[in-house]
Parts: structure tokens; sequence; C-alpha cells
């Protein structure tokens, strides 16, 4: 009878525990953002601290400080990055003679209807594709989707910026006390686990920076090959070349969808630079679409075994079923953060689960 009520009493906390997460689940957000980014800053923290002017090393507010800006400054640089380029976008699209972008771009067009009417014979006998493009794109451009984006403008500024700011408050106190995220882990943890539970954190802790600091890594790479490529073989300006080469490497951390999205926003940039009634357009947004997908099969086949390898310890048919269960489960949102979940849940499992086969040869390389 008392091993039931302990049973009923664990449930019961479970129950309580995931309650107030799911209810508070905004502020558990922001603090699990500012913990990633801590785990984020760190390096840069450690480095500071070894900074010694004469006798006297950089204090840890101080350094804490310098750490958070550096965070900051890369995220507003990015955001103050992409705005002008989607307004350049909107008001480019907005000048674009439909009809005079079907008929440059009829001949390629005609032969992908035939493919797709030739493998799907169910499809109407009048659809064709570039129907729906421009249909979409002319859907961007209308007035009371802007004039809807504008009404609700000043609501998503004022959460967006309050999310910044407890963000930001936050960060700063877990990078200048690090054990600081770890204590209140640990502090929902009877005693008899809390050695489990620290160990189980501090390899998290190292996993998940080599993970970030890998994925950084692989977005400067594939901003500088896809840079060098669209300027010196596509020909596009070197400014627009780094803009939408660097959105492509940052979208990337978001699998499969981001290095699509990235391509197709970087392909519309570089074809509107071009003119879409210039001479050998065709020619031209064929070799921009070339570069995007050689680049993504170099960061598949290349970049990706080596970070996943190396970072999280995991194989990369392991990480592609993990991304899919979890992109099937939340969407873009957990495809997102399917890799970091998946580390925590294998460390956690290899501490409290090791037992079980299916586990041991889950977290054998951890």
């Amino acid at each position: 009878m008392n091993q039931l009520a302990k049973y009923i009493v664990g449930i019961s906390i479970a129950l309580i525990i995931c309650f107030l997460a799911w209810y508070f689940s905004n502020i558990l957000i922001y603090i699990i953002v500012s913990a990633v980014l801590s785990v984020i800053g760190k390096p840069l923290k450690v480095l500071l601290l070894r900074i010694r002017f004469r006798k006297h090393y950089m204090p840890n507010s101080l350094a804490a400080g310098i750490t958070l800006i550096a965070l900051v400054s890369v995220f507003f640089s990015l955001f103050f990055l992409i705005t002008p380029l989607v307004g350049q976008l909107m008001s480019s699209i907005s000048t674009i003679d439909f009809p005079a972008l079907g008929e440059e771009l009829s001949q390629p067009l005609n032969q992908f209807n035939d493919i797709l009417h030739k493998w799907f014979p169910a499809l109407d006998p009048s659809f064709r594709v570039e129907g729906v493009v421009v249909s979409q794109f002319e859907n961007m451009v209308n007035v009371g989707v802007i004039t809807e984006v504008f009404n609700s403008l000043a609501s998503i500024i004022i959460e967006f910026s309050l999310a910044v700011f407890v963000i930001i408050f936050i960060t700063y106190f877990f990078i200048k006390e690090e054990n600081m995220f770890n204590e209140m882990v640990l502090a929902l943890f009877p005693d008899k686990y809390v050695s489990n539970v620290s160990r189980a954190l501090s390899s998290i802790n190292k996993l998940l920076a080599r993970y970030f600091i890998g994925i950084s890594l692989e977005a400067i790479l594939i901003t500088t090959i896809n840079s060098l490529a669209l300027h010196f073989i596509g020909g596009v300006s070197l400014s627009l070349a780094i803009a939408v080469s660097f959105l492509a490497g940052v979208l990337n951390v978001i699998p499969y969808i981001g290095p699509l999205t990235g391509g197709a926003f970087g392909t519309v940039m570089a074809f509107v630079e071009y003119g879409v009634n210039t001479p050998g357009a065709s020619s031209f947004i064929i070799v921009v679409i070339l570069i995007f997908i050689i680049t993504h099969l170099i960061d598949i086949f290349v970049f990706q075994p080596f970070i996943y390898s190396n970072s999280v310890k995991a194989h990369p048919l392991e990480i592609f079923i993990v991304i899919l269960i979890a992109g099937s489960i939340a969407g873009i949102i957990g495809m997102l953060v399917a890799i970091p979940a998946y580390t925590v849940i294998r460390v956690f499992a290899r501490e409290f689960l090791s037992h079980f086969k299916l586990v041991q040869k889950l977290t054998d390389n951890i």
C-alpha cells in the first residue's frame, strides 16, 4: 500500500509540474532560451576572464556584460541585415511585370508542365505551375494582406520587445553565475539523484556547447561558399551575395526547411537584381539555383556528418529520424529544437535508464 501511495504521489507531482510548465510556458521558454545563449557565450566569457592587465584579471561581472553585449550585437546585426532585404524584395516584386515574366520563362515552364502532366495524369489539363506561382506573388503584395500585417504590427513589436528584455536580463545572470541554471534544475530532484543529475547537466553543457559552435561554423562556411559562388560565378553584386548567403547560412539551422527557404529567398533576390526581363534571365536563375543546391549537398555530405558525429555524438541516420519525428509532432519549431532536446534526453537516459539495452546502444558514444 505504501508503495502504491508513493507511485500516486510521484505521478501527481509529475502532473502538477507538467501543468505548471504548460501554464507558464512563456516564462519557461525565456529561461531555456537564456540558458542556451549562456552556453553559446560561455567560451567568450572564459576567454575574457583570462585577460590580465598588469596583476589584475577582468572582473566576472564585466566579462559577463561584454559577452552579453557581443551576443546581442550579433542578433541585432542579423535583424538589421534582414529587414532591408525584405523591404527591397517586396518593393522589387511590386514592380515586376508578371505577364512579361511568364513569357521569359515560358519555354522551361512548358517543359516542366509537360513532365508534371506525364507523371500525374490526374492533374486538371488546364493546370499550369506558372499560374499558381504568379497568383501567389500577387497575393504577397496584395494591399489587404499588407494592411492586416501593419495592423497587428504594434502588438507584435510590444511582445517581441518584452521577450527580448526578459531574455537579456535572465541571460546576463546565467552568464555571470554559471551554476545558477544547474542549481535551479537540481532543486527539482531529491538528494539521492543530485549526483546523477549533476553529471548529466555537465555532459549536456559540453555537448550543447560543441553543437552550437558547430552549427555556427557551419553557417559561416555556407555563407562563405555561397557568397564566393554567387559573386564570381553567378555575377551577383558582392553586397547582395553576402547578404543573401548570410541569411541562407542562418536559416540552415532549421533542418531541411531552412536551406529550401534560404535558397528560394536568395534566388528571388538575385533574380530581381538581374532583371526579370533581361535577356538570359532563364540561364541566370538556373545557375543561381545550382549554386544553392551544390552548397547544400556539400553541407549534407561533408559538414553535417562531421558536426553531428563530433558534437552530439550521434549517428547521422539517428539524427535524421529524430528530426522527422520532431517535425511530425511540432512542425518547424520541433525540427529546430530536435537535436538539442534529443541530446538532453539521451544524457538523462544514460544516467537513469542505463540498464536498458536500447539506452546503452544509443548512449555508448557519449
